[in-house]
This record gives C-alpha cells, structure tokens and sequence, in this order.
C-alpha cells in the first residue's frame, strides 16, 4: 500500500473525460461573436467620448456662466462707484455755490460758510425725521391691519374675538 501512495499510478485516459469533450473547457469562439464584442466594445468607446466631450462642455459652459456673472458684478460695482463720485462731487458743488451765495450776502466768507452747514445739517435732520415717522407709522398700520385680521377671523370662526366681542353682542356664548 505504501507503494501505491508513493508512486501513484497515472489515471487512466477514459474517454468521458477527454479534454475535447470536457464541458469545462469551451468550444472555440466563432468569428461573429468576436466580432460582436469588438463592435461593443467600440462603441462603448465611443459612446465614452461622446460623454467626456458632453461632460467638458458642460463644464465649460458653466464656468462661462461664472465668468460672466463675474464680470458683470465688476462692472456694476465700478459703474456704482462712479456714480457715488458724481453725487459726491455734485453735492460739494452745491454746498460751495450755496456757500459762495450766502457769503455775498453775508458780507463775510465765515458767516456763509456757518449758515451753509447748518442749513443743510437743518435739511438733513428734517429728511430723516420725516422718514423714520413714515416707517414707523406704516409699521403701525400694518401691526393693526395684522390684528384687526386675526380679529376678523375669530369673529367668523367662533362668533366672537379675542376681546371678548361678539357679531351678535353675546361675549361667552
């Protein structure tokens, strides 16, 4: 028996298992079907171009798109900063040609200079008190409106309102 294990017989050549007829091994593949996957595999080649080149010039398009909104924002801010320089230099000409009135009238350069500076400071506080009464007084009307609302509302819903007021006159019904 230990002969046998150490020199084992070769197997024998059964005709089951001959190599070409083993069903592990594959016939050999015929020309169409290579074929076919070659076409497949070109065609998802390029089918994998024709994304890249979607894909590139739409992130072309897109930086395009920032690019542009860029420019466009410098453009407004440096129209918006020349706009500011002329109001600003048109308001010192004013207040210069203003000056130079009410100093001709005044008969001394200091005086008109005083008078100038404090009409416009008169001006300019008289402006924000106007505005800042109108925003808050619309504030008001809106904060009322609101509530009125709610009021309303109520009225409908339940026959009276949070005051305690009825449509019918009757407070706890």
């Amino acid at each position: 028996m230990e002969s046998d294990r150490a020199n084992p017989a070769p197997p024998e050549n059964d005709p089951a298992e001959s190599p070409s007829q083993s069903p592990a091994e594959s016939p050999e593949p015929d020309a169409s079907t290579e074929e076919t996957f070659t076409s497949l595999r070109s065609r998802l080649q390029e089918l994998a171009d024709y994304f890249a080149y979607y894909l590139t010039s739409r992130i072309d398009a897109l930086k395009l798109a920032v690019k542009r909104r860029i420019i466009f924002g410098v453009m407004v801010a440096v129209a918006a900063l020349a706009l500011a320089g002329a109001i600003v230099t048109a308001v010192v000409l004013l207040c210069e040609g203003i000056c130079d009135g009410l100093s001709l009238i005044l008969g001394h350069r200091w005086a008109g200079e005083l008078a100038t500076g404090v009409l416009l400071l008169g001006a300019l506080a008289l402006v924000g008190y106007l505005i800042l009464s109108r925003l808050i007084r619309l504030s008001h009307r809106r904060t009322i409106g609101k509530y009125e609302a709610f009021r309303a509302r109520q009225r409908e819903r339940y026959g009276r309102d949070v005051t305690g007021k009825g449509g019918d006159g009757d407070a706890h019904g």
